[in-house]
């Protein structure tokens, strides 16, 4: 078993080990509100700051009441209103298909995720880590832009997803996930060269939203395995009401209340 509490130690006793974040601080106040409570509790080791959240302003506040303890960017090109631009398709999958297609602008793209880092950067946020909704940032062409982003505002560390494919799901996900993995593979290199870190594995694709004990088992594993290794756990924890599942039904069945209890209650 995990005591969270002393994964989130030894990380920040070395530069190695286990990054439990939880993404989509600013979805909503309930959001916040789980995300924060495991912060100021240390069962997590940081969380993923969504400029364009509409609870944005709600998660600065409360951030700032118990210290911005190791706070990141969670950079949105899709379903969240953009910035600065309103060319971008809602859907990330029709995102995918246009970019891959050259008709969305790279320059475009430049120009939301810098302006999303400004309006964090505007909070007195100092921004430890990077990562995005639905993975974009590991597309070619969206990494070499983050990479030229984090230097610019010296933000060191970048997610990148390697994720095992033998946990549980379903044909499709592995499927996006063998991808993923690809792309992370290419990142990585991309990473390191430019003098900047990421992970070196990551589990909470498969099964984002509804974690289990069995993640947790396998992040120990990874841990066990390979200690000289930066381990990321990603997570989606917090309060969630019936409106906000309706709005986001199209994630599939997130159970943000039940990650918010295993995260805090993991015991010897």
């Amino acid at each position: 078993m995990i005591v969270l509490r002393k994964l989130h130690m030894e990380f920040t006793r070395s530069k190695e080990g286990i990054f439990i974040v939880a993404d989509d601080l600013g979805l909503s106040p309930g959001i916040n509100e789980g995300i924060v409570y495991l912060l100021k509790n240390s069962f997590i080791s940081g969380a993923s700051l969504m400029a364009n959240g509409m609870a944005f302003d709600d998660a600065v506040r409360r951030c700032s009441e118990i210290g911005f303890l190791n706070i990141g960017v969670h950079l949105v090109l899709v379903e969240e209103k953009p910035l600065v631009l309103k060319t971008f398709p809602k859907d990330h999958r029709v995102f995918f298909f246009k970019y891959i297609l050259g008709l969305i602008r790279k320059n475009d793209i430049e120009k939301e995720l810098e302006a999303q880092i400004n309006k964090c950067l505007k909070a007195q946020i100092n921004l430890r880590f990077i990562n995005s909704h639905q993975h974009l940032h590991l597309l070619p062409g969206i990494m070499d832009i983050i990479i030229s982003l984090a230097k610019k505002y010296e933000i060191p560390y970048i997610r990148i997803v390697n994720e095992p494919l033998n946990t549980a799901g379903g044909p499709l996900r592995k499927a996006q996930l063998v991808f993923l993995n690809f792309l992370s593979g290419i990142a990585k290199k991309m990473i390191i060269r430019s003098g900047l870190r990421c992970n070196d594995f990551f589990v909470g694709f498969i099964n984002a939203g509804n974690l289990s004990e069995k993640d947790i088992e396998s992040v120990k594993e990874l841990s066990d395995k390979y200690p000289d290794r930066i381990i990321e756990l990603g997570c989606h924890p917090g309060f969630e009401n019936e409106e906000l599942k309706m709005q986001y039904n199209n994630w599939g069945n997130y159970n943000w209340r039940k990650e918010l209890r295993l995260l805090s209650s993991w015991h010897d």
